[in-house]
């Protein structure tokens, strides 16, 4: 089947919340405020409220990285719930505010993680052979993060990697039991992820490792909600449900 091996662009996202930029950083009023509106992305309104916020950011300041890479995150997370013409749009204009990003500050994690990712969504939109030709690009911008900031997202630069060593076909360079591998490090650094817990769980299933698959699935059930994360954790408390009645027959 075709389909698994896209999927896994479309899994880079769900329980990523926004990080904090470097202490260092010193945020306009403008992006404070749009961070703000992200907080409460439950509401997909408050996210295109932020998202105007940064646009009028780039308007008056076209080399702003901390508000091109947000432009990107933010977009993307619109995208995702979008159909059609437009969310390929949305995603056109994600990678270009992830390129403006990284043209800017190569040196920074957040440009690279959000080019790679939409990079990964539009493949999974465009097809197959995009998907293929795009592998190396998102295995690169991770390499990136993962090298730039390792813990940028709670590991994400190496989560994401994981997800591409299982997904890839073995020309690719995809191999599952080095994906197992990687995102049992990740929750040696941060045990509660849930979308880490989430892609151990594909992983092991993957290589015949049944039980500890589902004792994955049943930890992401029994997590308490963190509000700052809360919407990611209730998606990735849904899809455990789907995958525990569909591999074992049962759910909570």
């Amino acid at each position: 089947m075709l389909r698994p091996l896209l999927v896994v662009w479309g899994l880079f996202f769900p329980s990523l919340a926004r990080a904090a930029s470097p202490p260092s950083t010193l945020l306009s009023s403008t992006l404070r405020e749009a961070d703000d509106y992200y907080v409460g992305r439950s509401k997909s309104e408050n996210v295109r409220k932020g998202l105007a916020l940064l646009r009028q950011a780039v308007a008056r300041n076209s080399k702003d990285y901390e508000a091109w890479w947000r432009i990107s995150e933010f977009t993307c997370f619109i995208a995702r719930r979008t159909d059609g013409r437009e969310k390929l749009r949305l995603l056109d204009e994600a990678i270009q505010a992830g390129k403006m990003a990284v043209a800017l500050r190569p040196d920074r994690a957040e440009g690279h993680f959000w080019l790679g990712a939409n990079y990964g969504l539009s493949a999974e939109e465009r097809g197959l052979l995009a998907g293929l030709r795009l592998v190396d690009v998102v295995r690169s911008e991770m390499e990136a993060v993962i090298r730039l900031d390792p813990e940028y997202e709670e590991a994400a630069g190496c989560r994401v990697m994981a997800r591409v060593y299982y997904r890839a076909p073995f020309f690719k360079g995809g191999d599952k039991r080095r994906s197992v591998e990687l995102l049992q490090q990740c929750l040696r650094r941060y045990p509660n992820n849930s979308l880490t817990m989430l892609y151990l769980a594909d992983s092991l299933l993957a290589v015949g490792r049944r039980a500890e698959a589902r004792q994955q699935l049943e930890k992401i059930l029994r997590l308490c909600p963190d509000p700052l994360y809360a919407p990611e954790l209730a998606e990735n408390q849904t899809e455990a449900r789907d995958r525990l009645q569909e591999k074992f027959r049962t759910g909570k």
